[in-house]
């Protein structure tokens, strides 16, 4: 090779060389830019996330403050008031103070009551959360757990999400939330018996299931009489069973109060019997411990349980016939009285 052309290739090397290093160089610098950027959009998320607690926190503060606060008292003169005042004027009734809702932490299954509390506060005091920011910074200040860090992130990079409650919730519900409650309350209606508890107390969980379901009326009427046990259902058999759901909850509850009634009654009649019962075994074996000679009392029993030992009670007829022909209300012959009836007499010795 001609010593010219090496030394051309050379030069063009070294030349190569050095922008090659330039190029390192350029590149070195921007990734350390980026890497600065990146730390330094961390530090802001984190800051942005801090400042927003913080905010939540003195809003509730404030809430709790103003509700605490009586409605200022009017200074104008009694004589300058009008005797009437229109509803127009008048103060707006105070919130009712809630319970905070409870913390979701992206568990399956809560995020449904979770968002229905949430709404309880916003529909109980407007003021308080009259603008959409105010109402998903209320949700997020109410999350823990992943949902927390799902949230804080998009609230720091200001998300569309949460600028919008709605768009808000229905995200939320969509990432954390995996249970349908239109097929659970379904599937829960199809299993659901009242077994040995009250109507009403079937018809309370009934109804809750039910809400959530999306059956029409007819279909719940039906679930809900196939539900229920067999006692009731005899009682509903010969009826006309009404169209209206909550017409045939009242009627299935009428029928196992009077049941539940009417054992109580058979109840009471069992334990009057047995006590009548006692009574007499215990006259009879007071009897045979006594000696002849000896007064015996007057036994605690109604007079006609004595004179039917053993026998059927006297129906008011046949008393009305005895007394008309002068028999004995005991053994039914003539000739003599209870006091001096033969068979009362042998049926106290045995």
């Amino acid at each position: 090779m001609d010593p010219a052309d090496a030394d051309t290739v050379r030069s063009a090397l070294s030349s190569q060389g050095t922008k090659l290093q330039l190029h390192e160089t350029q590149l070195n610098t921007i990734a350390a830019g980026v890497k600065q950027l990146t730390d330094r959009q961390a530090e802001l998320q984190t800051a942005v996330a801090a400042q927003v607690n913080r905010l939540t926190a003195q809003l509730q503060l404030m809430v709790t403050r103003l509700d605490g606060l009586a409605p200022p008292t009017s200074a104008t003169p009694a004589s300058a008031q009008p005797s009437a005042p229109s509803a127009a004027t008048s103060a707006p009734p105070r919130p009712v103070r809630l319970a905070p809702p409870e913390k979701f932490s992206g568990e399956s299954g809560e995020c449904r009551p979770f968002l229905v509390h949430c709404d309880l506060h916003f529909k109980n005091d407007p003021a308080a959360f009259s603008s959409e920011q105010a109402r998903v910074a209320f949700m997020v200040s109410h999350l823990t757990g992943r949902a927390a860090a799902w949230a804080t992130a998009e609230w720091a990079r200001g998300a569309a999400v949460c600028q919008n409650v709605k768009d808000f919730s229905q995200t939320l519900s969509r990432m954390f939330d995996n249970t349908s409650p239109v097929r659970e309350a379904s599937r829960a209606l199809f299993n659901l018996r009242q077994r040995n508890r009250r109507v009403m107390d079937y018809a309370i969980e009934f109804r809750t299931l039910a809400a959530d379901s999306g059956w029409n009326e007819v279909a719940i009427s039906d679930a809900f009489v196939s539900g229920l046990n067999e006692e009731i259902k005899d009682h509903l058999a010969p009826m006309e069973l009404p169209g209206n759901f909550e017409s045939l909850v009242d009627m299935a509850t009428r029928i196992d109060n009077r049941l539940q009634e009417r054992e109580r009654e058979r109840r009471q009649q069992i334990r009057r019997s047995s006590e009548s019962q006692g009574a007499l075994r215990g006259f009879r074996e007071y009897r045979r411990s006594t000696p002849s000679s000896t007064p015996v009392p007057a036994p605690s029993v109604a007079p006609e349980e004595l004179m039917q030992l053993g026998r059927a009670k006297l129906v008011p007829e046949e008393r009305h016939r005895r007394l008309k022909e002068g028999v004995c209300f005991y053994c039914g012959k003539p000739g003599h009285r209870v006091s001096t009836c033969p068979v009362k007499e042998e049926a106290h010795q045995e």
